[in-house]
């Protein structure tokens, strides 16, 4: 039996434990911060033990990076769907504010994280900017099409505005809780996307 035969069972079993504890983390994350989590807990919620978690993992810290890069992977999917096709500039940009604002509502203790990691971090975003940026990228591209022209630089500099004040909003909400709108009020989104629409200024039907 060759020597890369034998690893594979072992690899396979890593990479499902370590599934595992991602799994477990997501659905811990939904009542608790990432602060009150807990490896013991989290390893009983896997069915694993605390040793594999740091043998695969090395702290708790290193673990967050990978539920980063496991949300943000996801996101970058998510901004390429199929689901803008046909759409005018307007509604692929106004699709996507709602994607965003949902992901972030339905993990906001993850995103809690993220924003403590980010501000502790002055590096942060160099290491994880790139799927925000292939988000952007997508949703740029997805605009052109259903305007069927280039954007300029005035307008992608609108665009980026307007991304910059709805994220902003929302994750003073996630950090601060500031009034007047809750992120889970159900006129914030509405709100915050017809601001950011309206900086956008997006043309089209």
């Amino acid at each position: 039996m060759s020597e890369n035969a034998e690893r594979l069972p072992q690899q396979n079993r890593s990479r499902v434990t370590a599934e595992r504890f991602i799994a477990a983390a997501f659905k811990m994350l939904e009542k608790q911060t990432f602060a009150e989590l807990a490896v013991g807990d989290l390893a009983r919620t896997a069915k694993r033990s605390v040793g594999s978690f740091y043998q695969r993992f090395g702290s708790k810290e290193e673990f967050l990076k990978v539920l980063i890069v496991n949300f943000l992977e996801t996101g970058v999917g998510d901004a390429a769907a199929s689901s803008w096709e046909g759409k005018s500039a307007k509604e692929v940009y106004a699709s996507f504010l709602k994607d965003t604002y949902y992901r972030i509502l339905n993990h906001r203790n993850l995103w809690h994280a993220v924003l403590e990691m980010s501000a502790s971090d002055p590096g942060f975003w160099s290491v994880f900017g790139s799927y925000r940026e292939k988000r952007l990228e997508d949703l740029v591209a997805a605009i052109e099409k259903a305007q069927k022209k280039k954007l300029s630089q005035s307008e992608l500099r609108r665009l980026a505005v307007a991304g910059q004040v709805f994220n902003s909003v929302m994750n003073n909400q996630i950090i601060n809780s500031p009034g007047p709108l809750a992120l889970d009020d159900d006129e914030f989104l509405p709100t915050m996307a017809e601001i950011a629409l309206n900086v956008a200024d997006l043309k089209g039907r």
